[in-house]
This record gives C-alpha cells, sequence and structure tokens, in this order.
C-alpha cells in the first residue's frame, strides 16, 4: 500500500519530536498503516500550537467550573469537507477536595454548525447538572468536550450537510471508493483525535493537580470515539463506552442481518442509503474495519491498550443492535473488563444510565479497586454464573418475542425481572419459548453500587428468522436485505 505508506510517513514528518517521544506508534515506520492512521494523526496535531481560550468560570455548589473555546484541528481531507475548522466548548468541573493525577473526559454531542436561521444545539448526553453531580460524587474532575463530531458538515459533491450517523456513513462510503487516497476521511478519526487535544488542554490547565493519566467515556458513537481514543493515546487509562455494540464489526452485522430475516433495523438508514450493507463482504470494508473497529487492534501494534480497565454499558433494546452481539467480542477482550446490560432501554435511552453507571466506574478507578467479575459457563441448557465479590442484589431479566428475534424496545418489547436469592453461584435454565424467542440475562448490583450482568442469551439460539419482523410504529420497522457484498470479493 504505498500512496498510503507515503501518507503516514508525512504525518511523521509534520510530528517532529512528538512521534519521537510517542514511539509506540512507530508513525515513520507504517507497516500496519491503516491501524497507524489515528495515532498518527493524533501524534501530528500534538506537534502544532494548540488553539484554546479561557471564557471564564463561575462558582457552583461544591465545585468550580471553567469554559474554554478550543479549535481541536482542520480535518478536510483533500478538502472534501466544510468547514475544517472543528470548534469545541471544553467545561472542566473541579469538586471541592479534587484527586488529583487523573482526570474524567467525557464526549459529548452538540450541534455548531447548525442550518441557516436555525441555532446552535447545546450537549445532551450529559446535562451540566449531571456532571456536576458526577464531580462532586466521585470527587474527580470532569472535563466535557462538545460538538464532538463538529456538525453540520458539508462534503464535497453533495450539497446536503450532514449531522451524526448521515456524516460518519457518508465518510465511510467516500473512503471505501479509494482506501489509500484520504485515510482520515472516516469520522471518527477526527473525533478521535479530538479527545487527545481535549487531553493536551486539560493537561496545561490543571498542572496544580499534576492531571497525566484520564477516564474516558462517551455514548453512541462517542462511545465508539471512545475506544478509538483510548487505543491511540497511552493517557488514557480506563474507559466507559456506552451505547456501542458493535465491535467485532462484520461477524456482528452479519449476525444482525441474519436476526432480522435476512433485513436491518430502520436505525441503520443512514448506512442503508450508502450502501454500506452490500459492502460489509468486500475489501474495502475490511481495510475500514483496520481503523474503525476497535477490536481489530487486538493484533496490532495496539493490542495492549485493549487490557486497561473497561466498562461497557448497553441497552438491552437498542434500536441498532441486537442484544446478543457482546458474544462475539466480549470473551476476546484482555484484561479488566464488566458489561452492564441496561433494561427496558433503546439506544437513546442509555442516557438515563450514564451519570450511575459512571459514578460507581469512576470511583472503582480512583480508589484503585479492582471490576467485578461476572464468570458465565453455558453447557446445554444450563447457564452457569459465578461472581467474584458477593452481590448485594440479583436479578434474572427476560423478554419473550413470539413472532421475531426483534427485541427492540421500539416495538413494544418488555424485559421482566424476578428477583433471585444471593449467592456467588447461579444456575439457571435457558428454556426456548412455544412460539418465537426469549432473551436472558443475569444482574448483580454489589454492595457499592457498581451493576454488572452476563450477556444476554437468546434461545432458541440455533434458529433465525426467515421474514422481516412485523412494523410497529415508525422506529419499529426493518429495511430490505439486498445481500452483503459477497459478489464483489
Amino acid at each position: 500500500m504505498p500512496r498510503l505508506s507515503a501518507y503516514i510517513l508525512t504525518l511523521a514528518g509534520l510530528t517532529g519530536a512528538a512521534c519521537s517521544t510517542a514511539a509506540w506508534a512507530d508513525c515513520g515506520n507504517p507497516q500496519d498503516s491503516f491501524s497507524s492512521v489515528i495515532p498518527c494523526y493524533r501524534a501530528a496535531l500534538a506537534s502544532e500550537p494548540l488553539d484554546y481560550h479561557w471564557l471564564g468560570s463561575e462558582n457552583l455548589e461544591q465545585l468550580e467550573l471553567r469554559h474554554y473555546s478550543l479549535n481541536s484541528q482542520s480535518w478536510s481531507p483533500a478538502g472534501l469537507v466544510q468547514p475544517a475548522v472543528w470548534q469545541h466548548d471544553v467545561d472542566i468541573y473541579i469538586p471541592q477536595n479534587a484527586l488529583s493525577a487523573r482526570a474524567v473526559v467525557f464526549i459529548n454531542n452538540g450541534t455548531n454548525n447548525p442550518e441557516p436561521g436555525k441555532p446552535a444545539k447545546a450537549s445532551t448526553d450529559m446535562t451540566r447538572e449531571k456532571l456536576a453531580s458526577l464531580a462532586r460524587n466521585t470527587r474527580s474532575i470532569i472535563v466535557s468536550v462538545s460538538n464532538v463530531p463538529n456538525q453540520l458538515l458539508t462534503y464535497a459533491n453533495d450539497a446536503q450537510a450532514k449531522a451524526e450517523d448521515d456524516s460518519v456513513a457518508h465518510s465511510w462510503s467516500i473512503f471505501m471508493q479509494d482506501p489509500q487516497a484520504t485515510p482520515t476521511i472516516p469520522l471518527h478519526v477526527p473525533m478521535a483525535a479530538t479527545v487527545s487535544q481535549v487531553m493536551n488542554l486539560a493537561e496545561r490547565e490543571l498542572d496544580e493537580w499534576q492531571v497525566k493519566k484520564f477516564i474516558v467515556s462517551g455514548i453512541s458513537k462517542r462511545g465508539w470515539t471512545t475506544w478509538l481514543a483510548a487505543i491511540a493515546d497511552p493517557r488514557v487509562e480506563a474507559i466507559a463506552p456506552f451505547a456501542i455494540d458493535l465491535l467485532g464489526i462484520r461477524p456482528v452485522l452479519k449476525h444482525m442481518y441474519r436476526s432480522y430475516g435476512n433485513n436491518w433495523p430502520v436505525a441503520f438508514y443512514p448506512y442503508f442509503q450508502k450502501g454500506v450493507d452490500t459492502s460489509v463482504e468486500t475489501p474495502q470494508f475490511a481495510e475500514l474495519m483496520k481503523i474503525e473497529d476497535p477490536l481489530e487492534y487486538k493484533d496490532s501494534a495496539y493490542g495492549q491498550r485493549l487490557e486497561i480497565p473497561k466498562y461497557i454499558i448497553n441497552a438491552s433494546g437498542d434500536d441498532f443492535y441486537v442484544p446478543d452481539n457482546s458474544r462475539f467480542y466480549f470473551d476476546q477482550l484482555p484484561g479488566q473488563k464488566s458489561l452492564r446490560m441496561a433494561p427496558n432501554s433503546g439506544h437513546a435511552g442509555i442516557r438515563d444510565f450514564a451519570e450511575q453507571s459512571l459514578t460507581h466506574f469512576v470511583n472503582r478507578i480512583q480508589q484503585s479497586q479492582p471490576l467485578p467479575v461476572v464468570t458465565t459457563a453455558l453447557q446445554e441448557s444450563q447457564l452457569k454464573v459465578t461472581f467474584s465479590e458477593s452481590p448485594k442484589e440479583l436479578k434474572l431479566w427476560q423478554a419473550v418475542n413470539p413472532e421475531a428475534r426483534d427485541f427492540r424496545h421500539s416495538c413494544q418489547i418488555e424485559y421482566q425481572a424476578e428477583t433471585l436469592p444471593i449467592s456467588e453461584s447461579l444456575n439457571i435454565k435457558l428454556a426456548s419459548p412455544e412460539k418465537g424467542w426469549q432473551a436472558t440475562y443475569v444482574e448483580a448490583i454489589f454492595a457499592d453500587g457498581f451493576v454488572a450482568t452476563t450477556p444476554v442469551y437468546i434461545t432458541p439460539d440455533d434458529k433465525y428468522p426467515t421474514v422481516a419482523p412485523a412494523e410497529n410504529g415508525p422506529a419499529c420497522k426493518t429495511l430490505p436485505g439486498r445481500g452483503l457484498g459477497e459478489s464483489q470479493e
């Protein structure tokens, strides 16, 4: 891949000392070039002056709130994207008696380039009140960055300005036309680099607390960004990604496709519109996944980054993902890890679980306490569950869909809870319903309030539907399957 290697070497030349001090990124010797795109782009930005300024500060209950404006980068590969300069509001919550050395970065949403005549939109993934509460309840400095990604963005040859998944899907489409031509065009590349720029700002402004390490979190595509930022930047020492149940992307997408009777959930529409669904089995998509799929980095030069503590919080009724996706990646992840399936939550509803989940996770990391380990062993229809520490509460969550292998919350599928007797070991029978499919998982709440669950198990597991699930409202629809691009290999 000569053109891509030349591109990475160009980034290496831009970085100068930045790459020499982060030699693990090996930007000057790109033998595994696609996996080096984000680390080397991040390092290139670090070699340039950091463009930010202080906006002011205010006092809230038991904390100081500082406001900054940051221009994280100028990102327009081959001049394809406008506006090029990414602007963010960075808010730093400093509680009384704040712990030193480590801060939390929360990657927030927002719209800073709205349509003409419309106002900008503030961040909603984590509100000011919740961020302040998180800071107080963990004695941790919280750094919130807005507008990740910047939006709306306009791409060359497409006059329709784009946001969120429309922007991601369009950037993927451009990349797959010629992967070596614009390797930094996938939108998660500048999104991940933004996190590193925010950490650069935080290190400068929080010198009094000697902050050098970070816990990073985000929701949905910002949860995806959480993974990629951690892989690219060694200052990230723990992560809590929400609602990104998609590691091991190619097998997961195939499983989702089969689960809907060789169809797609309607939430997938931006990717369907750009033909991503018919590219899954193509070489171009495989190259894209070397940048996008966190699990693809496991066997790369950055594989050790996956060993950091990680708390993975997913929705049991996600609009995008089927609930048993974690079977394709969770056991493959090295190092400390805990999973939480949030009951009766759709994709956006995961926000309701963010503050509580983060509070207990951050406290464990700050206090150097290990994450609880939930171990499962499945033999035929018997699931054995053991816990590394005694839970104070146990629940069995189950949902049945008599017509389809579809557990979307938007389709009115509800999980029911059964309280289980306290034990450090359980045996659960995974029975199949008389008709349709059943989803089952166990939830454990520990003494400090930390919640961990087993993966979701769907029974019967070896049976997939042959037709699309019935429609039940505007968010409970499917898109017609048209193959995964197999004939293009």
